[in-house]
């Protein structure tokens, strides 16, 4: 059960991504972020008390921790999509978000089968394969301004912060699933109430809290919200029930979602590499499965 919980944690978070790139592409990244925060916290405050749950000081205080380094970590995951990418970044911050996780479990004791650590062992260099940049498929999006389109600067910018992300939403998986069970999905609200805070403190000491409007790409970023809380509260539970190794790695390979998306919506090419790295990585689905 936590393996499948994991895939469709991943299945959305890719769509999440997908659809917070596109919202930074057309609305400044901080705002973006600013909007699926606080999105997110609607959702999983009402879900909090519809589904109950103890106020458990330390579980909240990893959660509120969790919330910081989030905050950050989807900032810089907003402006690298917004920079370089989409096919490129998401998969590049996928890589050091699956191995906080593993390394954690590793330390904590947990020993999975050896056909569950094949399954680890081929979903590392998958995603390594769907993020190595060819042709990226930023010259193929002809419907955006030329001045959005990716060069190879802002895509080298994009993967810097996709990494620094990466380790960010690693260390964020890692706090949450360390929580108690009784304590229910209330850590994810304390996450999301800090986050919220400080983007809004950032958004407020830059001035852009006054450029906040209606429109396509405001909307983008609330859906991306809901998603990713929907997302979270799925990772959370399979870590809960769950080796963190595996569930930390089936839980990176939400990239796999964002660049089909990328293909069909925004016509980027899929490389052979890529092509293969998919196919890795539903054969490391199957591996942990078992």
């Amino acid at each position: 059960m936590s393996v499948l919980l994991a895939v469709c944690a991943s299945a959305l978070f890719g769509v999440a991504d997908f659809l917070g790139g596109s919202s930074a592409r057309r609305i400044q990244p901080t705002i973006s972020s600013f909007a699926s925060q606080v999105a997110g916290l609607v959702v999983l405050t009402t879900a909090a008390f519809v589904t109950g749950g103890l106020l458990l000081g330390p579980d909240l205080a990893l959660g509120a921790l969790g919330g910081a380094i989030g905050a950050v970590s989807i900032w810089l995951f907003y402006r690298g999509l917004s920079l370089g990418a989409m096919s490129v970044v998401a998969p590049v911050s996928a890589v050091t978000s699956a191995v906080v996780p593993i390394l954690v479990g590793v330390a904590i004791g947990e020993s999975p089968a050896p056909v569950s650590w094949l399954g680890v062992a081929l979903a590392l260099p998958a995603v390594v394969l769907i993020s190595r940049e060819g042709t990226t498929g930023a010259e193929n999006r002809q419907d955006e301004p030329i001045e959005e389109r990716a060069t190879p600067s802002s895509n080298r910018a994009g993967v810097t912060a996709g990494l620094l992300a990466g380790a960010g939403f690693g260390a964020f998986v890692t706090l949450l699933t360390r929580t108690s069970s009784e304590s229910g999905i209330w850590p994810l609200v304390s996450a999301r109430a800090v986050a919220s805070l400080l983007t809004l403190g950032a958004m407020a000491a830059t001035g852009l809290i006054w450029k906040i409007s209606r429109g396509r790409g405001l909307n983008l970023a609330l859906g991306a919200g809901v998603l990713d809380a929907t997302s979270n509260v799925l990772i959370l539970e399979a870590g809960r029930r769950g080796l963190l190794v595996l569930v930390g790695v089936i839980g990176s390979l939400y990239p796999a979602t964002t660049v089909l998306l990328a293909r069909v919506v925004l016509a980027e090419k899929l490389q052979r590499h890529q092509v293969l790295g998919l196919a890795l990585a539903v054969v490391a689905i199957v591996l942990v499965a078992l």
